[in-house]
């Protein structure tokens, strides 16, 4: 069976057609930038509020290391700034004559992202995944605070309420409804999320998504299609 969905994010995707994904496994890495401040009065010996009549570059203009930004001249002087930074001219603010270059920044463990979902990939179409499972249930949600996904811990009108770390540390809860005892212990255990019928009577940093129907079924794990609201549960 296929489940097709939209990976969030604007990072290249580190996944190919034909792959068997586990979670865990790296996904993409997420844009990272920085913001240089070059004082471009300072550097060409102008007042602020004349450095736009100097730019040779505008905001929007994508610049090369060694792009001629900016020249001043004049019957004896002749300056002139050359970028000392790849990247895109976010700003020139002519109170204090400065200009922003956003560059690509270096990346950093937070912002690499790894895959929420488990299965074989049998197509990529930017940045919509197809995967083959074993079994799939999708149903509509009313909101996702977030995509998410991950392995699932199923909470049975019936259970004993004596879970344990190894139960829930890193799974999404699912149930109906969850009273603020009953969140706050799934959270302590390590919980990565939830998904319930009724709204969480404490607000949660956790990734969240509310059903618009209750979820029974033989399951493992889920995806949350924020997107589309939409959840797949599946195996």
């Amino acid at each position: 069976m296929k489940i097709t969905f939209t990976i969030p994010g604007d990072g290249d995707l580190n996944i190919k057609t034909g792959q068997t994904i586990k979670f865990g496994d790296p996904l993409f890495q997420k844009s990272v930038t920085v913001n240089k401040i070059v004082n471009l009065a300072k550097e060409l010996r102008i007042k602020p509020d004349k450095i736009f009549f100097s730019l040779k570059k505008m905001v929007g203009d994508i610049i090369n290391k060694g792009d001629l930004i900016a020249e001043n001249k004049s019957l004896f002087l002749h300056h002139l700034y050359h970028s000392e930074y790849s990247g895109v001219l976010k700003e020139i603010n002519h109170y204090n004559g400065t200009i922003t270059i956003n560059v690509k920044g270096e990346p950093d463990k937070d912002s690499y992202c790894c895959a929420y979902f488990q299965g074989e990939i049998i197509n990529i179409h930017n940045r919509k995944i197809t995967l083959k499972v074993n079994n799939q249930f999708s149903f509509a949600l009313k909101s996702a605070s977030q995509d998410f996904g991950g392995l699932v811990f199923l909470v049975k009108k019936d259970h004993s309420e004596r879970e344990s770390i190894h139960d829930i540390d890193n799974k999404i809860i699912i149930t109906d409804i969850i009273s603020e005892y009953q969140q706050s212990k799934f959270e302590a255990l390590g919980a990565k999320g939830f998904v319930t019928v009724n709204p969480l009577y404490i607000p949660s940093d956790l990734p969240f998504a509310q059903s618009k129907q209750s979820l029974q079924g033989d399951f493992t794990a889920c995806i949350v299609d924020k997107k589309n609201n939409t959840i797949f549960l599946y195996n």
